[in-house]
């Protein structure tokens, strides 16, 4: 079969076979070829995400090959990646009448129904792939977890995840996806406990190593998760997530110094990103080293015009800097590229109101309450701007009780 947990084909084989078929093309010319080698030019033009290719040589294996299982196979694909999933749900039902103990039909199946957005048929027929499944159990059990994370149904994705790796400890897949789901839950005690255990058992699963690191980090635990990741670099010193974690925390703790010498070795092994020229503004702005920020801001909007983060960051140093005009033009940018960015509405009205432009500011505030009522600072900052009004017509009683509204 060629698809689900199967292994990859031999490549020199799939380029010899494609070749084949494409001068018999070219030559207008009727050639053989056997099932396995029609299965791999399919393939190929799979990969290629060309299925009008892929569907005229199913139509060749058809004619050679009529009644071919293999063939029925190959045909469900096409038809899934056709988007023709009803039709290809027909012919895995026929192959499954024929085969009813093929974990493949069934692994088939729940991937339609995935697609369907029928999650919990997706997640019977994964449970029945599991059951007839002698090998690659982990990954099915991986696919299993998605289908629970589909419906929230978080504590059996867990179990799933849990029971992958006692199959097979190092499918790092699980182990990744198992910590993204203690997230979700905001489970990072129990997080925490089961990395503690996982990598005293697997000392040398950097990836453990990292995962524990970040729920520690969840909890604010960062001496504790700088530890943690550190000794994900002593096994994998080029894992630049775990330099760009433990230099979050740097941030986070005001060790901007050491912070940035963590996103250097981040752009050392992964090359220059957004992301890590913002971060590194950040850290320079937090020393108030404000020249430095606006180079590194700068950076990341050379690499990325679209940067949100880092088209804020400009605007908070100007604005620090006391040039107003231009923190409002780089703020300005920033909510075109982000309407629903919080941190640039909060950044924007506190701007605004410096600037005088009181009504502006007042709703820029009030947008801000709407799209984040549970940021504290922005209700406080709105309130503050109210009391300091002194506007025609409007008493100092009245303007304390709107003030009072806002922080209510």
């Amino acid at each position: 079969m060629n698809e689900g947990h199967q292994p990859l084909p031999d490549r020199e084989d799939q380029r010899g076979c494609v070749q084949r078929y494409e001068a018999m093309l070219h030559r207008n010319d009727r050639l053989f070829f056997d099932v396995e080698e029609f299965e791999l030019i399919i393939d190929h033009y799979l990969e290629q995400n060309d299925t009008r290719q892929a569907k005229e040589v199913l139509d060749l294996a058809q004619e050679q090959h009529p009644g071919s299982l293999d063939i029925m196979f190959s045909e469900a694909i096409v038809l899934m990646n056709m988007g023709r999933l009803n039709k290809a749900l027909e012919v895995l039902d026929a192959i499954g009448k024929l085969e009813p103990y093929n974990e493949e039909v069934h692994l088939h199946k729940a991937s339609i129904y995935s697609q369907l957005r029928n999650y919990r048929r997706a997640i019977e027929h994964y449970k029945r792939a599991l059951e007839l499944a002698e090998e690659g159990t982990d990954d099915i059990l991986l696919d299993l977890a998605f289908e629970y994370e589909n419906i929230e149904a978080w504590e059996q994705a867990v179990d799933c995840l849990k029971r992958g790796l006692e199959i097979n400890a190092e499918n790092e897949a699980v182990l990744y996806e198992l910590a993204y789901v203690m997230d979700v839950m905001d489970a990072h005690q129990q997080a925490v406990a089961f990395f503690k255990r996982f990598t005293n058992e697997h000392p040398y699963s950097f990836v453990a190593w990292f995962n524990l690191g970040n729920a520690l980090s969840r909890m604010e635990r960062y001496d504790e998760s700088n530890e943690a990741l550190d000794f994900c670099l002593a096994i994998d010193d080029k894992f630049s997530s775990a330099y760009f974690s433990k230099a979050r925390n740097l941030l986070l703790t005001g060790d901007y110094e050491r912070a940035i010498d963590c996103y250097q070795d981040t752009l050392t092994n992964d090359g220059p990103q957004a992301i890590t020229f913002s971060y590194i503004g950040e850290c320079y702005e937090k020393m108030e080293r404000f020249e430095q920020a606006l180079i590194h801001y700068d950076q990341a909007l050379a690499l990325d015009t679209n940067w949100v983060d880092a088209w804020i960051g400009r605007g908070v140093v100007k604005d620090l800097q006391g040039n107003l005009p231009a923190a409002l033009k780089d703020l300005e940018t920033a909510l075109k590229l982000a309407p629903d960015h919080g941190d640039a509405w909060f950044y924007y009205a506190n701007a605004l109101g410096r600037a005088l432009r009181y009504d502006d500011a007042l709703a820029a505030y009030t947008r801000l309450n709407t799209l984040e009522p549970e940021s504290l600072d922005g209700w406080l900052d709105h309130a503050d701007l109210l009391l300091n009004l002194k506007s025609p017509g409007c008493s100092a009683e009245e303007t304390a009780r709107e003030a009072s509204r806002c922080t209510n």
